[in-house]
């Protein structure tokens, strides 16, 4: 689970279900729980615009 401000990367996936349709870093505005998942919504830097995002489309990003 993520918290709000934390810094990620994101994963779009094809409507097949596999990964790779697009992809990025972002930040996590806010948290929206469901009866069967987690959606987080997203800042995506490279669209510069809102995104909602399932946990398994994310990954905590490292800052270097």
């Amino acid at each position: 689970m993520f918290k709000d401000g934390s810094y990620v990367d994101w994963c779009e996936y094809f409507g097949d279900g596999f990964p790779g349709r697009d992809w990025g870093d972002g930040i996590i505005i806010d948290t929206k729980k469901n009866k069967s998942c987690i959606m987080y919504r997203v800042f995506r830097n490279k669209h510069k615009d809102f995104y909602w995002f399932e946990e398994q489309q994310l990954k905590l990003k490292e800052i270097e």
